[in-house]
C-alpha cells in the first residue's frame, strides 16, 4: 500500500511536469508564432494588393519583390515598374522605363569618429532613376533607411538594392 501510494505521488508529479514544461512552451514559442502568422498575413496583404494594381493597369510582371516598406513589381515587356509602399497608405507609382535615361544606387552615409579613426556608417540605400526630360524630377526608390519602420540589415537591403538597379537598367 505504501509502494502504491509512492507511485501515484510520481506519476502525478509526471503529469504537472509535464503541464508545466508545455506551458512554459507555449509561453516562449506562442508570441514567435504570433509575429511569423501577422508578418505572414501582411505579405499576402501586399502581394494581392501588388496583383490588384497590376490587373488594373494591364501589366503582366515578371519580377515582384515584397517587403515591409516596398512593393516592386517588373514588367519587361512594356519596360514599366510598379513601386508601391505599404506604410504609406499604399501609395504606388508607375514608372515608365522607357522614360529614364540611368538608374544607379545610390548610398547616404554619415562619417564618425571611434577609437581615434573615422569611420562611415550608411544611413540610406535607394536606386535613383534620371528621366530622360530635364523637366521631369528623379524618382527615388528607398531601399533601406536607419531611422524607417522595418529595421532590415543594411547589407541585405543593398543586395536587393543592385539586384533591383541591374533588372532596371536591363529593361532601359
Amino acid at each position: 500500500m505504501h509502494r502504491s501510494i509512492i507511485i501515484l505521488i510520481q506519476q502525478q508529479m509526471d503529469t504537472y511536469s509535464t503541464i508545466i514544461g508545455l506551458g512554459l512552451f507555449i509561453l516562449f514559442i506562442g508570441p514567435i508564432l504570433f509575429v511569423l502568422y501577422r508578418q505572414s498575413a501582411k505579405d499576402v496583404r501586399n502581394k494581392k494588393a501588388l496583383k490588384d494594381l497590376a490587373k488594373e493597369y494591364n501589366l503582366n510582371l515578371d519580377y515582384t519583390e515584397i517587403s515591409n516598406s516596398l512593393v516592386l513589381g517588373l514588367d519587361k515587356k512594356q519596360h514599366k515598374l510598379l513601386v508601391m509602399e505599404p506604410f504609406n497608405a499604399m501609395q504606388h507609382q508607375i514608372i515608365d522605363l522607357s522614360q529614364i535615361t540611368k538608374s544607379s544606387i545610390i548610398k547616404r552615409s554619415v562619417s564618425f569618429i571611434h577609437n581615434d579613426s573615422r569611420k562611415n556608417k550608411v544611413i540610406q540605400v535607394s536606386v535613383e532613376l534620371k528621366a530622360k526630360s530635364d523637366l521631369k524630377q528623379v524618382t527615388e526608390i528607398l531601399f533601406y533607411d536607419e531611422d524607417g519602420v522595418e529595421n532590415d540589415d543594411m547589407e541585405t537591403r543593398l543586395f536587393t538594392a543592385s539586384r533591383w538597379n541591374e533588372l532596371i537598367q536591363a529593361n532601359l
